[in-house]
């Protein structure tokens, strides 16, 4: 009897230091896919802001409008009315008597008399308001300046920063190579640097240098193949796009030639999303039809065909 009771409190023992094992694993895996899924959102974050500032160095919209907001000065005309010869109330100078009881609207401003048909005055007040007019405007690469937002390059870049510190972090969570974080924040001081000098050439070889490690990034916490796929080939791009005002066509070819070698593997991949396959074709056609492009060595043209596969590719 007693080494039954010996034997049940082992097993009890056993029992539960695999429950505590079991719970803590799970709790473990929990919080290590909790952490990836938020640095997934942050790589997505800096992926967007990245893209914008490629975009504004060539004063790229991602849709074929822009919405203007002007200022109109609107004249309006307040009506006046006096009664029994006494000037209205805040009206400056006077009015015309008159025997109506007809009630009075108070009113500023100068104001000239003037019967009606019911025999009471009235004033016209001038008064000026100013509202906003918001107007939908076409933009487009061959319609549009290239002149560059610098104050909004800078203004995106502080919106970064406000967010690496945290980034850093949750990275050295995933174990990502602490030489990657600490070159990546160093390419992010070089890039700020060269925007606030306000050199577009530094300035895209620089965002190359930082979008490099978004890819890095995505394999540590990303596991979906298409999107690590899609930033793996928008890199290479952007490695042609900044090389387009130095006319480097040679090397624009190559980049955008590896753009495709990356993105082909999408093609025969089995785990693409039925329902996204036909944008994953149309994709692999529009980066060839950039590679055109680029051997037709224009730049109107590399940026039409640039600018509609990003808006593509994004939305996939």
């Amino acid at each position: 009897m007693k080494k039954f009771k010996i034997m049940s409190y082992i097993i009890l023992l056993i029992v539960l230091v695999v429950l505590a094992l079991t719970v803590y694993t799970s709790a473990t895996q929990n919080n290590e896919e909790d952490e990836k899924e938020k640095v997934s959102a942050e790589i997505k974050y800096l992926d967007t802001k990245l893209v914008d500032l490629f975009n504004n160095m060539n004063n790229i919209e991602t849709r074929n409008y822009r919405i203007y907001t002007t200022k109109v000065e609107e004249s309006r005309s307040a009506e006046n009315s006096g009664e029994g010869g006494s000037s209205s109330e805040g009206e400056q100078g006077s009015g015309n008597s008159s025997n109506s009881s007809s009630g009075s609207d108070s009113g500023s401003g100068n104001g000239s008399s003037s019967s009606n048909s019911s025999g009471g005055s009235s004033n016209n007040t001038e008064t000026e308001n100013t509202e906003k007019s918001y107007e939908m405007e076409e933009s487009g690469i061959l319609t549009s300046d290239r002149n560059i937002d610098w104050t909004a390059c800078k203004n995106e870049l502080e919106l970064i920063y406000t967010s690496v510190s945290t980034i850093t972090l949750d990275l050295y969570s995933l174990n990502v190579s602490q030489d990657d974080i600490l070159n990546f924040n160093k390419e992010i001081d070089n890039l700020t640097i060269s925007v606030e000098s306000e050199d577009k050439q530094a300035t895209l070889d620089n965002l190359v240098k930082v979008y490099e490690y978004i890819p890095k990034f995505a394999q540590n916490a990303i596991t979906d193949t298409l999107y690590k796929t899609i930033i793996d080939t928008k890199l290479n791009v952007f490695k042609a796009y900044s090389k387009l005002d130095s006319e480097d066509w040679d090397g624009m070819s190559t980049d955008i030639t590896d753009a495709i070698n990356v993105y082909s593997s999408l093609l025969t991949n089995a785990e693409i999303e039925i329902n996204k396959q036909a944008s994953v074709n149309k994709g692999y056609v529009m980066l060839n039809e950039l590679k055109n492009a680029v051997d037709v060595k224009n730049s109107s043209v590399f940026l039409i065909k640039y600018k509609n596969l990003l808006e593509e590719i994004n939305n996939m």
